[in-house]
């Protein structure tokens, strides 16, 4: 095999790619291209009304399920939308984390994505653990009409429960 002589073709190869990448971009307004824009978490100030809007979020988790299954349930309150749920994780170095929590105007739905991601050391016991969580939109304005909670673990995204008031 060849090896070395394609590594060593591949090196000039690589650095010709990136050359566009590192150079100078000038300073942002010298072209209408360089502005990017970005979202922001400071709800925008609403013109049509007084729709709702999320004012605050919060993500606490609750600690291992006694049993095994995920599940998801939503309550609403005077000015908030609390999700509790269990998720499942792969590993015991999985754990429940808020993936987002997004409020779309259109559809006045509100929806929480709840992920696992992997804390802790190098060794983990190789068994399906299932997580709990709850998650919490406050909102000024009202609440919304629909809540969708979606579940990302384990390489796949599910819809775990859709419940509308």
């Amino acid at each position: 095999m060849h090896r070395r002589r394609v590594l060593e073709g591949m090196v000039p190869a690589g650095v010709t790619l990136l050359a566009g990448c590192t150079g100078d971009r000038g300073t942002a307004g010298e072209s209408g291209t360089d502005e990017v824009p970005t979202e922001s978490s400071t709800p925008a100030p609403d013109e049509g009304g007084d729709r709702p809007r999320i004012t605050a979020r919060s993500f606490t988790r609750t600690g291992d399920a006694g049993e095994p299954g995920e599940a998801a349930s939503v309550a609403f309150d005077d000015e908030a939308v609390t999700v509790w749920g269990i998720i499942s994780g792969r590993n015991s170095c999985m754990q429940a984390s808020l993936g987002a929590i997004e409020y779309a105007p259109d559809t006045d739905e509100l929806r929480v994505r709840v992920e696992t991601i992997r804390e802790g050391g190098g060794v983990c016991t190789q068994q399906i653990v299932y997580r709990g969580y709850e998650a919490v939109a406050e909102f000024a304005g009202g609440l919304p009409t629909a809540v969708v909670v979606e579940y990302e673990s384990m390489g796949d995204v599910r819809t775990v429960t859709a419940v509308t008031r």
